[in-house]
C-alpha cells in the first residue's frame, strides 16, 4: 500500500508500536484475517448487546430464525428454512431446518428459542431490547406480572410462542408489525443453548439467570457460521468456522481476528503497515485527509458514505436543572450545528435539528425541527431562573474515549458555544467505553455524546429509545403526551397514518420535550483493499456479515489500486 500520510509525531509512532506488540500474539496467527472494531467488545451475550462492535461478532457466532441477505439487508431464511404469515398479519408459523445444528454438533430447536425467549423475558435478563418482544401476545403482560414480584404471576404459557415438535415454532403476535422478520435477525431473538449453559446457572432473589463465564471459551456454543476459539480481553477475538453449520460452504475464512485498539490513531498506523486488515470505522482525526485523497483517486481503500444514523447529545432528565424542558430546549438552540459539521469535524455531514436521518425511510416525512437561535435560548435560560447561567451549577458533559477524539473536539466546541452564548460552565468527562455504558443506563451525568443506528427501518428503532420503560432509555424520559402518541401509532392499521403518527411524536420530542439535542447525520464506513478482502459489501445500516468475508483469491480487473 502507498504511504499517503505523514506522521512526524514520535509519541504517536510510540503508541503505535506499543499497540503492535501487544497484539503480537493475536497477529501470529497466520492466514487470518484481522477486523478491527471500533471499541471494546462488552459482552457475547446475545440478549444484551446493544453496541455496533457487540452485534457484529454476535451475528457471525449466532443465527436467528432469518438472517440478513448480504446484498439488501432484507430477511432472508436463516435457521427457518420457510415461514408461512397469516393473512391478517398476526400468526408466522416457521419451520427450522433439520439440519441445523450446534457448534458442538447438537441439533437446533424449537425449544432452543422458546429457552432463549423465555429467558429474555425474565427480570434479571431483560436487556435493552427487551421492549422488541413487546409485539409478541402476553409478552408484556407476563413480563410485568414478574416485575411486580405479584404473588400469583402469569405462566409463560400465556406468551404466544409455542413449539411444534422439533423444528416448528408459532409466534403470535399482538397486531400486525411489517419489520418482525427483520427482528428474527437481530441478537436478541436469536436460540440460546440451555444444555450447555446449566453449569452456570444461578438461583438469586427467586429469578434465574446465568454467569457471564458461560459467554466464554471453551464455553460457549453458539450455532452460526463461526465458533468462538479464544478471547483475549481488551486484545482480540479469534473466530473458527463452526464445523456444523448448515451453510459450511459458504464461510470461506479459515481465521477470523477481530481486534481492538485503545485508540482510532493507533489502529491506523497498525493498518497502514499491514497488521491490521480491516478498520470498521474512518479514523476520525484523519477522515478529512483521507476522504480528499480519495476524491483525488489516490485512496482505493476508504469506503465512506451516509449511514442511518444520528448523533446526539443525550440530556439527563432527572437531573436538576436539567429537568426543566425550557433548560434543555435552550441548550440546544445555542449549539451551532453547522458550524460543528464544518469547522470541527470538516467532513460531508449533514446537520439536523431531528433525531431520524430524514428521507431515510419510505413514507416517513420528518418534522421541522428547531433552529440555531441564541437570543431565544438566552431568553429561556432567564425564564427558567438563570439568567446569563447565572445560578446554574457547572454541567457533566459525558464523552468516551481519551485524547482528542471526534467527541472530545466536540464537546469543546459545544461547551464553547454555551459558555459564550449562555453564560454556561461544563465540565467535559472522557471514559472508557464500559464506565461510559454504565454511567449512562445508570444515569450518572448531566449529558453525552452518542450516537444511535437505526436497526431496523422504521421510526421506532429511533422513537423506542425515549419510551420510559425502555432500557435504553438513558435521558430518563418519562413523558405520558409522547406515551399516548406511541400507543396509538401502535394501534393504527393503515401505514401511512401511522407513520404520520410517528411523525408528530418525533415533533414533540424535538420541538418541546428536548430529551437530547440532535447535532448530525452520521456518514461512516470501512478501510480494506478491495484487491485482496472480498465479502464486506458497505451498507447504511453498517451491518458487517462476517460469514461472506473471505481473502480475494483474484486480484480486481481494471488496475485497482488500495
Amino acid at each position: 500500500m502507498k504511504r499517503t500520510l505523514l506522521f512526524p509525531s514520535i509519541a504517536l509512532l510510540t503508541a503505535g508500536l506499543v499497540c503492535f506488540f501487544l497484539s503480537a500474539s493475536a497477529a501470529s496467527h497466520r492466514g487470518a484475517i484481522v477486523f478491527c472494531e471500533a471499541g471494546q467488545i462488552h459482552t457475547l451475550d446475545p440478549q444484551h448487546m446493544t453496541w455496533m462492535q457487540d452485534i457484529r461478532v454476535g451475528l457471525g457466532l449466532w443465527e436467528g430464525l432469518a438472517q440478513y441477505n448480504p446484498s439488501t439487508l432484507e430477511p432472508m431464511p436463516g435457521i427457518a428454512r420457510k415461514w408461512i404469515i397469516s393473512p391478517d398479519g398476526k400468526t408466522y408459523t416457521f419451520f427450522l431446518r433439520p439440519n441445523a445444528r450446534w457448534s458442538n454438533g447438537d441439533p437446533v430447536t424449537a425449544a432452543n428459542f422458546i429457552f432463549s425467549w423465555r429467558h429474555m423475558l425474565q427480570p434479571s435478563t431483560a436487556g435493552g431490547y427487551i421492549a422488541m418482544y413487546f409485539h409478541i401476545a402476553g409478552a408484556r403482560a407476563y413480563f410485568y406480572s414478574l416485575v411486580s414480584h405479584a404473588r400469583h404471576h402469569l405462566l409463560f404459557s400465556s406468551v404466544g410462542v409455542k413449539a411444534v415438535g422439533r423444528h416448528e415454532l408459532v409466534v403470535q403476535l399482538t397486531r400486525p408489525c411489517g419489520y418482525f422478520l427483520s427482528l428474527m435477525a437481530f441478537p436478541p431473538f436469536f436460540p440460546l443453548d440451555a444444555r450447555s449453559m446449566k453449569p452456570f446457572l444461578v438461583h438469586t432473589g427467586g429469578f434465574l439467570h446465568y454467569n457471564a463465564r458461560w459467554t466464554r471459551p471453551p464455553n460457549l456454543v453458539t450455532d452460526g457460521p463461526y465458533r468462538l476459539a479464544d478471547w483475549r480481553f481488551h486484545q482480540y477475538l479469534l473466530l473458527k468456522p463452526n464445523p456444523y453449520y448448515y451453510d459450511r460452504r459458504a464461510v470461506r475464512c479459515r481465521r477470523l481476528l477481530v481486534e481492538n485498539y485503545p485508540d482510532a490513531q493507533s489502529a491506523f498506523l497498525a493498518y497502514q503497515s499491514g497488521t491490521l486488515n480491516v478498520l470498521s470505522f474512518i479514523p476520525g482525526n484523519f477522515a478529512p485527509t483521507l476522504l480528499k485523497l480519495q476524491s483525488a483517486g489516490k485512496r482505493h481503500d476508504v469506503h465512506y458514505r451516509p449511514v442511518f444514523g444520528t448523533w446526539f447529545m443525550d440530556i439527563n432528565c432527572l437531573r436538576k436543572p436539567l429537568n426543566d424542558p425550557r433548560v434543555r430546549i435552550a441548550l440546544d438552540r445555542a449549539v451551532d450545528k453547522k458550524a460543528i459539521v464544518e469547522d470541527v469535524l470538516r467532513l460531508p455531514e449533514k446537520p439536523v435539528n431531528v433525531l431520524i436521518p430524514p428521507d431515510s425511510i419510505t413514507g416517513y416525512h420528518s418534522p421541522v425541527g428547531l433552529s440555531y437561535n441564541p437570543r431565544r435560548a438566552r431568553q429561556l435560560l432567564a425564564e427558567a431562573g438563570f439568567p446569563g447561567g447565572r445560578g446554574l451549577r457547572r454541567l457533566k458533559l459525558l464523552i468516551v474515549g481519551g485524547g482528542q477524539t471526534t467527541e472530545a473536539r466536540i464537546a469543546q466546541a459545544v461547551a464553547r458555544m454555551w459558555q459564550k452564548k449562555l453564560g454556561v460552565r461544563t465540565r467535559i468527562v472522557q471514559e472508557e467505553s464500559k464506565i461510559f455504558h454504565e454511567d449512562t443506563v445508570n444515569h450518572n451525568f448531566d449529558l453525552d455524546i452518542s450516537g444511535w443506528y437505526g436497526d431496523y427501518r422504521d421510526p421506532t428503532t429511533w422513537l423506542n429509545l425515549f419510551r420510559a420503560s425502555n432500557p435504553n432509555n438513558h435521558t430518563g424520559l418519562n413523558s405520558p403526551e409522547f406515551e399516548e402518541l406511541m400507543r396509538r401509532a401502535s394501534h393504527t392499521v393503515d401505514p401511512q397514518a401511522r407513520l404520520n403518527v410517528l411523525a408528530r411524536a418525533e415533533k414533540l420530542l424535538v420541538c418541546k420535550l428536548m430529551p437530547a439535542i440532535p447535532l448530525y447525520q452520521a456518514s461512516d464506513g470501512y478501510m480494506y483493499n478491495r484487491n485482496k478482502i472480498a465479502g464486506i459489501r458497505p451498507n447504511v445500516q453498517l451491518i458487517t456479515l462476517f460469514k461472506y468475508i473471505h481473502w480475494r483469491r483474484r486480484p480486481l480487473s481494471g488496475g485497482y489500486r488500495p
